[in-house]
């Protein structure tokens, strides 16, 4: 900075008499080191606070879509979780052994109740089916097995709280879930029938109402 002081008091009119400059070079030389030194510069248009604008959209359009997915079930192969209605099981079969829990939580709201029994090939087994107001069906069976069998299940492993259990449901329009699990030496199968109404279920769905048998 002092050199440049120092030049601009050196540079007047008479330093360029003889050397050969024309008066435009001259008037140039003059007027830039006359001027003020320029430290900023603002001709270019900023970049940084579009950019920023841009990420926070970005952001916030992932999350819209990542939350919105969840609920819909788009993620992780599934549809959106049904409803659960809280379900009283009064309507429990009387001849429902007392080794047989019940369910709690039904996919729509129970408008009726059936029950069946058939000879199976030790033991009883009971037949329970619910049926909502669009012929949306829950068919429940129940039955014991000697603790010797060598009972398998041979569909999608899954787990039914701390209970092994297998998960099958159907292709196409006409979608049917089914679920059975083994408790000690219980037997339960569980399938869903959407009949008139659009309610799928997902497996999660079927877990959460077997999880829900007390």
């Amino acid at each position: 900075m002092d050199e440049l002081k120092a030049l601009r008091g050196l540079m007047k009119e008479e330093t360029f008499k003889g050397r050969g400059f024309t008066n435009s070079m001259r008037e140039h030389i003059l007027e830039e080191i006359h001027s003020k030194p320029k430290f900023f510069s603002f001709n270019k248009k900023p970049v940084f606070a579009p950019i920023m604008s841009f990420l926070f959209v970005a952001a916030c359009l992932s999350l819209f879509v990542y939350f919105g997915g969840t609920q819909l079930g788009l993620f992780e192969g599934n549809n959106a979780s049904a409803p659960l209605y809280q379900y009283e099981a009064s309507d429990r079969p009387e001849s429902l052994g007392k080794e047989f829990k019940f369910l709690t939580k039904a996919p729509f709201e129970v408008k009726n109740v059936s029950t069946k029994t058939r000879e199976g090939p030790t033991e009883m087994v009971y037949l329970v089916t619910l049926t909502g107001e669009e012929k949306d069906t829950l068919k429940l069976t129940f039955q014991t097995f000697d603790p010797g069998s060598n009972l398998t299940l041979s569909q999608e492993k899954v787990k039914v709280g701390p209970f092994e259990g297998s998960y099958y449901e159907s292709d196409g329009p006409a979608k049917v879930n089914h679920l059975s699990w083994i408790e000690g030496n219980a037997l339960y199968e569980m399938e869903y029938l959407p009949g008139q109404s659009d309610v799928t279920l997902t497996k999660r769905d079927m877990i959460k109402m077997a999880e829900s048998f007390r």
